[in-house]
């Protein structure tokens, strides 16, 4: 499957937009996560506890 069959598949048809609305929401949603773990992290190593 190319990129324009797939960006054809997903702009045209009911199911592939609630599927493009679900891939970019799982995608905000892991991208969110990903930056606490790393936020999390940071904070832990800038304030080493005594």
């Amino acid at each position: 499957m190319t990129l324009s069959t797939l960006y054809g598949f997903l702009s045209h048809d009911v199911l592939g937009n609630i599927l493009s609305t679900l891939l970019i929401a799982g995608a905000g949603y892991t991208a969110k996560k990903i930056r606490a773990k790393a936020r999390n992290q940071k904070s832990q190593t800038d304030h080493p506890t005594p």
